[in-house]
């Protein structure tokens, strides 16, 4: 009797070989890469000359402010 082993529909598709494994740094990239794509179109929003953010255009122009608004508080925290 010979055991054929499968791996679930959800899992991975192939088997990944020791030297294919993803490093941390990989994987938040695949994760970011993944969100933008889920996003859809986005904007650039310029905070100051150094820093700008980016969120999905479909945001009405104050939930834009609030975005801002809300980076900006964060920052001010550090």
């Amino acid at each position: 009797m010979s055991v054929q082993q499968t791996t679930p529909k959800a899992g991975r598709r192939t088997a990944m070989k020791r030297t294919e494994r993803q490093t941390p740094e990989d994987t938040l990239r695949r994760i970011i890469e993944e969100h933008k794509k889920d996003m859809g179109e986005t904007v650039w929003l310029k905070i100051n000359d150094r820093t700008h953010i980016e969120v999905a255009a479909s945001l009405t122009e104050d939930e834009r402010k609030k975005r801002v608004e809300n980076y900006l508080e964060n920052i001010g925290r550090r």
